[in-house]
């Protein structure tokens, strides 16, 4: 069953209860009320009776002032023998004497008016009995048909009130909770279509006020954030995915040259020493690429990971000096020069903060032509220390500013000035400066050439 049934057959049920409760109590009450104006007529009886208790038995029923035909009367002499009787009723249609058999066991428990049947059970009295002096009784009976009739009438017409009330209660009830669950409707079936795969619905908005209302923000929010979550989860996937394809098509170069100079070995293709030097050569530096390539993977997932560094006090400015006399022993027809503090310090890892500076200074020579120069310098302030690596080169491609930083991205092969490279590099550089909590970017540098800035948090300030 529907909550919205469930809901209408509760009010219902509620409403026929209370109705019912609501009858009992209003039979009840006017039978009470109907009943205590039938005794204080019998009362006024009794006092009449009372007075005539030494009257004659047989003498008649009381002048009219004090019976009508709408009250019984009977009188019993001391041997139990009916001596008088008038009944209630018309006089061509009178009621049936009330019963007397089991009346004076009734006035033993201390009533003084007593309901009893009449002789054929087809009616009911109230009746009041009043002791004579030769030891009988009076008994003055009013009929009390009249007002069971009435409750019958009063029972069938708030039965028939209650019924149309229950059915009008229902349906407004129904109508009240349909609208009230419309705006749930609206949630099902926009989760049923969230279910689906269709992640953009939303619930309209709706007054604050109410508890659906904030239901509705509050489903939109987390909707929301799960369709970021997914789609960062699929962006997430899509990286590795590609990730894992470059990483075999970087390994697969090095391994087919691996074996095809085993293969050539095998068929003994290489038994003249010169072509087996030169085998041994190749292999050689094969097997170094893809060392680098399998160390720069590891560095990754370490960074990955968030092992920690090994953090210490790190002066930048030595770091970066230590790196251009790197690159004059590598390119010594390369200008690289220095332009800032003679010392800063930021607390980092040594190791890993020269090898950002090598990585710059080697993507410098791999994308500009030879003797460039490049400038390096090195600034504080606000609590950060920013290293900026210049070039003056042909700069970025605009279509590769955004990619620089992704894990085997490479430039445009026309800034290439050598081939051989993973495609880490800088990959490896982003991941170390986010790993000391600072930031890297790149643009190109108006009438120069790339611009690489590097923002690392500097030291506490000292108490």
């Amino acid at each position: 069953m529907s909550l919205r049934a469930r809901l209408v057959a509760a009010f219902a049920v509620l409403l026929l209860v209370a109705l019912a409760t609501l009858g009992v109590v209003a039979a009840r009450s006017t039978r009470a009320v109907l009943l205590a104006q039938a005794d204080e007529v019998l009362q006024g009886i009794e006092l009449r009776l009372a007075q005539r208790s030494g009257a004659r038995i047989g003498a008649g029923p009381p002048n009219g002032n004090v019976v009508s035909r709408g009250l019984a009367y009977v009188v019993v002499d001391g041997d139990g023998a009916v001596v008088d009787a008038l009944p209630s009723g018309f006089v061509d249609d009178p009621d049936p004497l009330p019963d007397i058999t089991d009346i004076e066991a009734l006035t033993d428990a201390g009533d003084r008016i007593v309901t009893v049947p009449a002789v054929d059970g087809s009616l009911q009295y109230r009746a009041v009995v009043i002791p004579t002096a030769d030891g009988g009784f009076q008994v003055g009976a009013v009929p009390i048909d009249n007002i069971d009739a009435a409750i019958d009438r009063l029972v069938a017409w708030l039965a028939a009130a209650g019924a149309a009330v229950a059915l009008v209660g229902a349906a407004t009830t129904w109508w009240l909770v349909r609208e009230g669950l419309r705006p749930v409707d609206v949630m099902v079936d926009t989760a049923t279509a969230i279910a689906a795969g269709d992640l953009t619905r939303r619930i309209p908005d709706r007054d604050q006020s109410s508890e659906l209302g904030r239901l509705g923000t509050a489903f939109n929010d987390m909707v929301a954030q799960l369709e970021g979550a997914l789609g960062h989860e699929r962006a997430a996937q899509e990286r590795l995915n590609q990730f894992v394809a470059d990483a075999s098509h970087e390994l697969r170069t090095p391994l087919a040259t691996l074996q095809g100079y085993a293969e050539l070995y095998r068929k003994g293709a290489l038994e003249d020493p010169d072509e087996l030097a030169k085998a041994m050569g190749r292999i050689r530096k094969e097997s170094g690429r893809m060392q680098r390539l399998v160390d720069d993977l590891f560095l990754l997932a370490r960074l990955d990971r968030g092992q920690p560094l090994q953090v210490s006090g790190v002066d930048v400015a030595s770091v970066v000096r230590d790196a251009i006399a790197d690159g004059h022993a590598i390119e010594p027809g390369r200008p690289v020069t220095y332009d800032g503090p003679r010392s800063v310090v930021v607390p980092g890892d040594e190791q890993r903060l020269a090898q950002v500076m090598a990585n710059l200074l080697a993507n410098t020579r791999a994308h500009t032509p030879a003797g460039t120069p490049v400038a390096i310098s090195a600034t504080e302030g606000d609590g950060l220390v920013q290293i900026d690596v210049v070039d003056q080169g042909p700069g970025i491609p605009d279509g590769d500013l955004d990619r620089l930083f992704d894990r085997f991205h490479r430039a445009d092969p026309s800034r290439a000035r050598t081939t051989g490279g993973s495609g880490l590099g800088l990959a490896i550089v982003a991941a170390i400066v986010e790993a000391h909590h600072g930031a890297v970017n790149a643009a190109n540098e108006p009438g120069q050439g790339a611009r690489f800035t590097i923002s690392l948090p500097g030291p506490a300030p000292s108490h």
